[in-house]
Parts: structure tokens; C-alpha cells; sequence
């Protein structure tokens, strides 16, 4: 597949983390972009910058007639509007059902005409690792609401190619992390809580993660888009390395100058999540991330200036 230049793509959760990323690196790439969102959970602020130069759409994807106009327009389709948090899943399981499996279905009833619609699953629907490092042919394990759906979107994807052949390119991603992420997220929830206290208490020290930049992601997405050894594929997308909540408080720590404990709080679904990227490395020429503690320092500087404003 060619370069996005001058394309028309649509990003829906444009206001979130990572779709407000996206955003900004399309504008890099010089794509025409369709910013939608609703904005109950996504922040306009997010698209603080770029609001001259993209189309922001106000649309909800459970109202099929506001989508057509948009998605008409558009030759690529990152789908990454949902209710995505896990507690919001778990607490109102019929409303994540209708934004997120209902809203995906609106979006690939409209989306015949495009040339790819990149959608953003999650290593939750893994559950618990059976091995590490996580390859996508592990077992799926749907053990909370968040994971069901993800799944379930999965499988719509699927089933509208082989119905209506629309392009796709499912993207497993591993946790990111970086500016603009909710507070209540865990990197940024350690590092706020560093920043506002004497001691970060750290519930689950022997969870792993595998941490990805935000700004990698957005880059890797856009390079996922653009390969057309990636079409109808579902691929995971992270870095190849754990690390321990312990060990990447302990870094925070380092660079606050603070300390931590562990408050031995039982551990999660999926408490070791480790990505094999050799699936995607093997398709596309990825580029080099930012490493661990360069992120973590732009991402304590963006909470510290973001506290000094309240």
C-alpha cells in the first residue's frame, strides 16, 4: 500500500491517548485528516495545535447517520473510539457492548469503499499467558468484559471481510504509555502520585508489562497502514520486553528522587503480559523507539507542568 500522503483518513477516538497521537503524526505524514469523536472520554485538548489543520468531527459512533458523511470522504479508517475503560466495562457491560461492538459494526457498514480500516485490539484478549513472549497464536481467553468485546470486534472484522472484502488490519497492542494518558492509568498514577507524596504505593510490584512510547505507537500504526504485506493480518504491536510494576516504579523513584511499597493487593487477570513483535518486525521496517527512561521523563515533565496549572 502507498504512503498516506494526501489521503483522506479517518481516526475515530480521535480525542484519546493514542488517537490524538495518531493524529498528529498523519499531519506529519501529510494525510488529510477526519478527527472523530465524541468527546465523552477523549479530550478536545488532546487536538490542542492541529484543530487548523484537521477536520474535527463531534459524531458518536452508535449514530450510524452522522458517520456516513465522514466515512464517505475517507480511504483509510484507524477505528479506535470505545468505552475503553476496564472498571467502566466490568460496572455497565451492556453499554460497552453497544459502543464498542454495536459502534464497530456502524463503522464497517459504511466503510465498502475504503482501501484499509486499521482496528486497535488489545493483549487483554490474550488473558492470562499460557507462555511468554505472547505470539498471535496464543489462545484467546476472554475473562472480563473489556477482553469480550475486543474480541468480539475481532470477529466483525473478520466476518465484514469475508462478506463485503473490506481490507483490514487488526493491531494487538500492548500497554502504552506517555503525555496526555489518563490519570488514572498506571504509569501516570505512579508518577502523580510521586510527584504529590512522600511514597508511592505500589499495589501489584510483580505484574509485567510491555511499555511502548506513545509517540512509537502512533509511528508504528501509520507504518502498519502503509504496508500492504499487513492487510487482513492481526498483529501484535509491542517492544519484546517486560518489565515489573516494582522495577518501573523503582525507575520513577530514581528520577523523583522518592521511594516506594508494596501494598500486596492480590494480583489482576493477565498479571504477565510480554509482546513477541516477531510477526510484525518480519512484515514491515519498523523505527527505532524511545527507550524506557527518556519516555518516563517526558511523561513526569508533562504531569509535573500539568499539576503546576491546577
Amino acid at each position: 500500500m502507498p504512503s498516506l500522503k494526501n489521503k483522506t483518513v479517518c481516526v475515530t477516538g480521535a480525542g484519546g491517548f493514542i488517537g490524538s497521537a495518531l493524529c498528529h503524526t498523519l499531519l506529519s505524514a501529510e494525510a488529510h485528516v477526519i478527527a472523530l469523536d465524541n468527546f465523552s472520554e477523549g479530550s478536545r485538548g488532546n487536538l490542542k495545535g492541529i484543530e487548523a489543520d484537521i477536520e474535527i468531527v463531534e459524531s458518536d459512533i452508535r449514530d450510524l447517520d452522522s458517520l456516513r458523511i465522514p466515512l464517505k470522504k475517507s480511504q483509510v479508517v484507524f477505528h479506535l473510539a470505545a468505552l475503553d475503560s476496564r472498571t467502566q466495562c466490568q460496572k455497565n457491560f451492556p453499554l460497552a457492548v453497544d459502543i464498542n461492538i454495536k459502534g464497530t459494526a456502524n463503522i464497517l457498514s459504511l466503510c465498502e469503499h475504503v482501501d484499509r480500516i486499521v482496528f486497535s485490539s488489545s493483549a487483554m484478549v490474550y488473558g492470562e499467558a499460557e507462555y511468554l513472549p505472547i505470539d498471535e497464536s496464543h489462545p484467546l481467553s476472554a475473562k472480563e468484559p473489556y477482553a469480550v468485546r475486543k474480541i468480539a470486534s475481532e470477529q466483525l472484522f473478520k466476518a465484514y471481510e469475508c462478506m463485503h472484502n473490506i481490507p483490514y488490519t487488526i493491531v494487538r497492542n500492548f500497554n502504552t504509555y506517555g503525555p496526555r494518558q489518563n490519570p488514572n492509568s498506571l504509569i501516570p498514577s505512579l508518577i502523580i502520585e510521586g510527584l504529590t507524596h512522600d511514597k508511592i504505593d505500589v499495589w501489584t510490584p510483580d505484574v509485567v508489562r510491555d511499555l511502548q512510547y506513545v509517540d512509537d505507537c502512533a509511528t508504528r500504526l501509520l507504518a502498519i497502514a502503509e504496508s500492504g504485506c499487513t492487510l487482513n493480518e492481526i498483529l501484535n504491536l509491542g517492544t519484546g520486553h517486560g518489565i515489573t510494576t516494582g522495577d518501573l516504579t523503582q525507575l520513577i523513584c530514581d528520577i523523583l528522587g522518592t521511594s516506594w511499597r508494596d501494598c500486596h493487593k492480590p494480583k489482576p487477570i493477565s498479571s504477565k503480559l510480554i509482546c513477541n513483535p516477531d510477526k510484525l518486525n518480519s512484515l514491515v521496517q519498523l523505527p527505532t523507539g524511545i527507550d524506557l527512561i527518556s519516555g518516563l521523563k517526558n511523561t513526569i515533565e508533562f504531569y509535573r507542568h500539568s499539576l503546576s496549572q491546577q
